[in-house]
């Protein structure tokens, strides 16, 4: 893979999981509905700490959520961000579907089930779940997992393909 779709690989997947770590530690429900509760303060910090993830986190912040809404915030937070500034116009909406983006985003899911119960203990910042998911991804584990998973995305693209030209 091109060097530039490493780094944008790595960038848009960062975006995905940046969310879920928010779903994972900030996520409340009242009367039925699932909102992200940070305060102006942690936000702040985030600022400091995450750029310009702070800005999806400000934008999710007290949004009732379904899995609809956080991919629109997630899509637009990419567009506003990388959208013909540092890619070109087009590479976004490519790369997210790409087999090698769709199995790092399934991997990154299976390692928080996986681990629930050891994140779930202490609020952990987010550059901490970053190394702690880039270590366990040398393991051989997680290699057998990223294989199995980069199969059944290589044998959808085929069967999307062969629907394509059928």
């Amino acid at each position: 893979m091109q060097e530039k779709n490493l780094e944008s690989l790595k960038e848009i997947s960062e975006v995905f999981k940046f969310e879920l770590w928010l779903r994972f530690y900030f996520i409340e429900e009242s009367n039925g509905k699932l909102s992200i509760n940070l305060d102006d303060q942690v936000i702040e910090k985030m600022e400091g700490e995450y750029g310009h993830l702070a800005r999806l986190a400000s934008a999710l912040k007290n949004t009732e959520l379904n899995p609809e809404v956080c991919r629109k915030v997630i899509v637009e937070h990419l567009l506003d961000q990388f959208e013909g500034k540092k890619y070109e116009v087009g590479h976004i909406p490519k790369m997210l579907d790409k087999a090698i983006f769709k199995t790092e985003i399934q991997l990154f899911n299976a390692w928080t089930h996986i681990f629930e119960a050891q994140l779930d203990k202490t609020i952990l910042s987010f550059d901490k779940w970053k190394e702690l998911y880039d270590e366990w991804k040398k393991t051989e584990s997680a290699k057998d997992i990223g294989l199995s998973l980069n199969m059944q995305g290589v044998q959808k693209e085929g069967q999307a393909q062969s629907r394509k030209t059928n």
